[in-house]
């Protein structure tokens, strides 16, 4: 058992002594060792900057937004697509309408089905009864 104990202590003491010198050493390694030279950077931002607008102005069309179809795409195709468009908003538009009177036309026959007959029976009652 004291053979263990002292094994152990061993171990801690070894243990100890390598952790407490494993320390950084000043002054080695440091990743800004160098002075940044102003310039450069302001050259390289600048630069980066021209890129970014080049590239924004380059999606952009004569009026300023954006481009809405791809490079692909001629204006007769575009036209084509807007045509087909207009037409299919038009049948919509019909569509809807004749619906629209359809249901107005049924919903005065449903309220005309169950409209309140009150006043026929009331008049149809006999007197005295």
């Amino acid at each position: 058992m004291k053979r263990l104990y002292k094994i152990g202590v061993f171990f801690a003491a070894v243990m100890f002594l390598t952790t407490a010198e494993a320390k950084p050493q000043k002054g080695k390694g440091k990743p800004h060792a160098e002075k940044i030279d102003k310039g450069k950077v302001k050259e390289r931002l600048k630069a980066a900057a021209e890129k970014r607008k080049k590239h924004i102005e380059s999606k952009k069309r004569g009026n300023g937004r954006p481009k809405l179809f791809g490079k692909g795409l001629e204006n007769e195709k575009i036209n084509e697509l807007r045509e087909k468009i207009k037409e299919l908003h038009k049948e919509m538009h019909e569509l809807r309408k004749k619906h629209r009177e359809e249901m107005k036309k049924r919903m005065i026959e449903i309220k005309k089905e169950f409209a309140n007959k009150r006043d026929k029976v009331i008049d149809g009652n006999k007197p005295g009864e």
